[in-house]
C-alpha cells in the first residue's frame, strides 16, 4: 500500500531521473512543440512527478542524474555499456532542460563525475536507512535499483512498460518475482550477466541455472565455496555437470560481473533532508513558464490540482499563453 496514513512516518522519494527520461523519450518519440522542439521526455518526467506526488504522497523528493563522463565502471571495464549507441541530440537537450524542471519543482539534484545515478541513490539510501522515521521509495524506469530494497522501509516504484503501468516493489515482491531476496540481485547478474549494460556474467549460465544457484546457495562467494568443497551439492540441486564445469571456469568473470552490477553506497556526496517539504519549495512562476514554453496544455490542470500554491489565476494565464502558440 503506497498511500500514507496521516500519522505515519515521513516519506522520501528518490528519482532516477535519467531512467525516467529515457523511458519517456522512447514512449513518446513524436512529442514536439509547435516550434519543433522535442518534448516527449520532459512531458513524461512531469507526468511522472505528478503521478508520484499523487500516488506516493512524498514529503521530500531528491533527484539523481548521470553525467556524460566515464564512471568507475567504465574505468574498470572498457566494454561497460559500450554497445549502447550515443544518446540522440533530441534526448540530450531534454536531459539538460530536465534540470530546470527539477529546480522549478523544488527538487534538489545530485550528480557527480565518476559515479552513476544508481550509486548516488545507493548512497542516499545508505545515509537515510538508519532513520527509521523515514520511508524511502526509489522511482526508476528500470530494475537495477531493486538490489537496494530493504523490507518495507526501502521500496522501488518502477515503470513496467510505457509510462502508465507501474508497480511498487518491497522485499516480499522481489522474492516472489525472482525467488531470492533483493540483496542477491547483484550476485544473480554476476552469474547471468546483464546484456543491457554489457555485463558478461559466466559464459553459458542462463536465467534458469543462475536462479537455481542463487535461490539454493545464496551469494556468489557461497556458491564457489560449495563448488570447491562439496560439488555434489550442486548436482543435488539440479545443476548439470556441464553447467558446473562452466561455473568453475567462469569464477573470475562471475566475481568481476558482480562487482560491476553492485550499486555503490559510498559516493562522496553530502545528503541531508531539505529544511522544508518539497511542495513548499516549488517555484510556481518557473513551473508555469515551463508548461507554457513546451505547450503542455494537458498538464496544466493536473499540476494545478497537485500544487495548491499555484493559484487559479496563474494557471489560467498559462493556459491562455499555451493556446496562443
Amino acid at each position: 500500500m503506497s498511500k500514507k496514513d496521516p500519522h505515519s512516518k515521513k516519506r522520501l522519494v528518490i528519482l532516477d531521473t535519467h531512467a525516467i527520461l529515457h523511458r519517456a523519450y522512447h514512449a513518446l518519440p513524436d512529442f514536439a512543440s509547435s516550434k519543433g522542439e522535442p518534448t516527449g521526455a520532459l512531458y513524461g518526467l512531469i507526468s511522472m512527478l505528478v503521478r508520484i506526488a499523487t500516488e506516493l504522497e512524498p514529503d521530500y523528493i531528491a533527484a539523481t542524474l548521470d553525467l556524460p563522463k566515464p564512471t568507475h565502471r567504465h574505468i574498470a571495464y572498457d566494454k561497460y555499456k559500450s554497445h549502447r549507441p550515443q544518446a540522440d541530440d533530441a534526448l540530450v537537450s531534454q536531459i539538460n532542460t530536465a534540470r530546470d524542471v527539477l529546480d522549478a519543482f523544488g527538487i534538489p539534484r545530485y550528480e557527480l563525475e565518476g559515479f552513476e545515478a544508481d550509486d548516488l541513490i545507493g548512497t542516499i539510501v545508505e545515509v537515510m536507512k538508519p532513520n527509521k522515521d523515514i520511508d524511502i521509495i526509489i522511482a526508476s524506469g528500470d530494475m537495477d535499483t531493486m538490489q537496494l530494497i530493504v523490507d518495507d522501509q526501502v521500496r522501488v516504484f518502477t515503470l513496467k512498460k510505457g509510462l502508465t503501468d507501474t508497480v511498487l516493489y518491497n522485499e516480499e515482491a522481489v522474492l516472489k518475482r525472482y525467488g531470492f531476496p533483493p540483496a542477491l540481485i547483484a550476485d544473480y547478474k554476476g552469474l547471468r550477466g546483464d546484456p543491457s549494460d554489457n555485463i558478461p556474467g559466466v559464459k553459458g549460465i542462463g536465467e534458469k541455472t543462475a536462479t537455481t544457484l542463487i535461490a539454493t546457495f545464496g551469494s556468489i562467494e557461497t556458491i564457489y565455496k560449495t563448488l570447491e568443497k562439496h560439488p555434489e551439492k550442486l548436482e543435488e540441486a539440479g545443476v548439470k555437470e556441464g553447467m558446473i564445469k562452466k561455473l568453475a571456469e567462469g569464477k573470475e568473470d562471475a566475481e568481476f560481473s558482480k562487482q560491476l552490477a553492485t550499486i555503490r553506497c559510498d559516493a562522496p556526496i553530502n545528503f541531508t533532508l531539505p529544511a522544508q517539504e518539497w511542495k513548499e519549495s516549488i517555484d510556481t512562476k518557473s513551473v508555469e513558464n515551463i508548461l507554457s514554453r513546451f505547450e503542455f496544455r494537458s498538464l496544466v490542470p493536473r499540476v494545478q490540482q497537485l500544487v495548491q500554491g499555484i493559484s487559479a489565476h496563474h494557471v489560467d494565464e498559462v493556459r491562455i499563453r499555451s493556446e496562443e502558440h
